[in-house]
């Protein structure tokens, strides 16, 4: 299971999957010791920069705005052509402020996301001096936030390879060696529409369970049943209930996970639930919609 990061940044190469910098060789060595290749790093974009100077835009500030699948190859940002966009991207010499990279295996853009502060699981702890210069690591519940966010917020962008072909034939590599689920899923968000929960169960009537969240359920499990064999049970929706925004989903679907925790297959999965009864989760779900 993915280790969850994030560390502060002052914006966003657009549509580009750029990798994750730094000013300092020390603070991506850091970064490396604390992570394991394939965790997710998230960015954040920072509210007070260091730098008076810096100029960033109203509409980012305090939003998570992009992912990384990190790798350890490390590599200088000049190897990937990134150059200087903004007076405050040098450092007085003239300098690249940013020069020391850690290559992506896979990249994301947020849209739409909410504040960072504003995701259940964020609490007054989360922000620390550390995310300013390398990476932080969040708690359970935030990371199970973020990662949400990215199944439905996220949209992958193509990695930025480095200059050296031996550098980009390393990242193919990479992303065979560290595959990631959510490319298993093609349905897409849609910022405006309403989120619902959903349960499944794997065969009619079955004690297996997927509980989760989508703006289109039957098209999610639809999905699922991708990857399984003919001869397999197949998972079936059994209830699609309408909630509203993708942040109510998450936390009704948070608060299912907690009243079903000893069913869970693995620690800290909320999604696939192991002899329990659907119409039981379906009870609950009517109970924390009055609630909300």
């Amino acid at each position: 299971m993915s280790g969850v990061f994030y560390t502060y940044v002052w914006g966003t190469h657009g549509e580009r999957g750029s990798p994750l910098t730094f000013t300092s060789k020390q603070n991506r060595t850091a970064a490396i010791r604390s992570t394991q290749g394939g965790d997710l790093v998230f960015g954040v974009v920072s509210r007070s920069p260091g730098d008076p100077d810096v100029q960033i835009p109203d509409a980012i500030k305090g939003r998570v705005i992009n992912v990384w699948q990190i790798s350890h190859s490390a590599a200088d940002t000049a190897e990937f052509g990134i150059e200087a966009r903004n007076a405050w991207d040098k450092l007085e010499d003239g300098s690249y402020r940013w020069p020391f990279a850690l290559q992506p295996i896979r990249t994301w853009i947020i849209r739409d996301a909410p504040e960072f502060r504003d995701l259940p699981g964020y609490t007054p702890a989360t922000h620390t001096q550390r995310a300013i210069t390398t990476v932080q690591e969040v708690s359970e519940n935030l990371a199970a936030t973020l990662k949400d966010l990215l199944q439905t917020n996220g949209e992958e962008l193509e990695v930025m390879t480095p200059r050296y072909l031996t550098m980009a034939n390393r990242v193919q590599q990479l992303r065979q060696k560290h595959p990631f689920a959510l490319n298993g899923y093609s349905v897409q968000p849609n910022a405006e529409a309403t989120n619902s929960i959903y349960i499944a169960t794997l065969g009619k009537g079955g004690r297996t369970l997927k509980i989760g969240h989508a703006q289109d359920a039957a098209s999610r499990v639809a999905e699922f049943n991708k990857y399984r064999l003919s001869s397999e049970p197949q998972w079936i929706l059994h209830t699609d209930q309408a909630i509203g925004s993708v942040q109510d989903a998450i936390e009704i679907e948070k608060y299912l996970g907690e009243l079903f925790a000893r069913y869970r297959t693995e620690p800290n999965n909320n999604e696939v639930y192991v002899g329990l009864d659907a119409i039981d989760v379906a009870l609950k779900l009517a109970t924390a919609q009055v609630k909300k």
